[in-house]
């Protein structure tokens, strides 16, 4: 290749790899040195070399959550910007997949990995990291303060979608709630709770229930609280679980929100067309996928990451289904 292209294999090398100043026209004729030989670079060999393979991974519970979809979106076009490719390893939320993968992942010397929603114990996952792997945590924290750490800020999106409703004259307002144990779930009753106290609304035991993140828990969590004290209006822990609450609300034979108003969390595709369209949080998560991964690549590269938890803003997007209070 070196002498089609009329240079030095030491000049060939740096255009391949990307390093060091090329002439544009001597990176021309090494261009169509290439494609004349159709050249392709040996992968396991620069891997070798640069002590990279080019190619990080992302830990996900599952990939029903349309959410993770956006997530996945980000990361991937981010590794491709720097010219890395991207495993995708669902866990079904097992701690021993999880382990499992992280020492396949550490064997086959990936650069790094992203992980959202692990339930690994935090002292497992920081050993991974002492042994070189790094990690980068998403959406979930996984509370290590060994790993760095991307995600919107959870209890002031509560705090925003609570203080929507009782800015619309709402007094009796439910929460159903994420799965429990979570720490994001802790944190958007946290921002739930913040907002009644800051007006001086009492929160009802029995106006908080467990809808766990999906549509059959919040149809389930609204259909206990209708068969109590029904509310005027509730804040569901993310759009799925809202999905659910709308459902049982118009199957009981009121309206959303005429009845009852409906706030969710995440502001995903789907909640500009439900019936009505869906009041909600809007996290970032393309923005979020994007800085998780450029962390990652950091560390990859030996750069220090001195900051642990970066937190994007979260924002109220109001559509129809919520109203003033009748």
């Amino acid at each position: 290749m070196a002498r089609l292209a009329g240079v030095s294999t030491a000049t060939v090398s740096r255009a391949l790899n990307g390093t060091g100043q090329i002439a544009p026209a001597t990176g021309a004729a090494i261009d169509a040195a290439v494609q004349q030989l159709g050249y392709r670079p040996n992968t396991v060999a620069r891997s070798l070399v640069t002590k990279s393979t080019q190619t990080i991974a992302l830990l996900l519970p599952d990939i029903a959550n349309p959410f993770y979809a956006a997530l996945v979106s980000g990361i991937q076009e981010r590794a491709l910007a720097a010219g890395s490719t991207m495993l995708l390893c669902t866990t079904e939320g097992d701690p021993e997949r999880e382990e499992q993968y992280l020492s396949l992942l550490r064997a086959k010397q990936v650069d790094g990995v992203l992980v959202d929603g692990l339930v690994l114990p935090p002292e497992r996952i920081a050993d991974f990291v002492r042994e070189g792997l790094p990690i980068v945590c998403l959406d979930r924290d996984i509370d290590s303060t060994s790993v760095p750490l991307v995600q919107v800020d959870n209890r002031l999106g509560a705090q925003i979608a609570t203080e929507h409703l009782l800015s619309l004259g709402h007094r009796l307002i439910a929460h159903v709630a994420g799965a429990p144990g979570l720490r994001i779930s802790a944190e958007r009753i946290g921002g739930y709770d913040d907002a009644l106290a800051a007006a001086a609304v009492e929160r009802r035991r029995t106006h908080v229930a467990v809808g766990s993140f999906t549509e059959e828990g919040g149809y389930g969590a609204m259909r206990a609280l209708l068969a109590g004290s029904p509310p005027t209006a509730v804040f569901a822990a993310n759009d799925l679980s809202a999905l659910g609450v709308m459902h049982a609300i118009a199957e009981s034979g009121r309206r959303v929100p005429e009845d009852i108003s409906v706030v969710g969390f995440d502001d995903l595709r789907l909640a500009a067309h439900t019936t009505p369209p869906l009041t909600t949080i809007h996290q970032p998560a393309f923005e979020i996928a994007q800085r998780a991964t450029q962390l990652l690549l950091d560390l990859a590269a030996g750069r220090e990451v001195p900051q642990r938890l970066h937190l994007l803003e979260p924002e109220l997007v109001v559509r129809g289904s919520t109203a003033a209070l009748a």
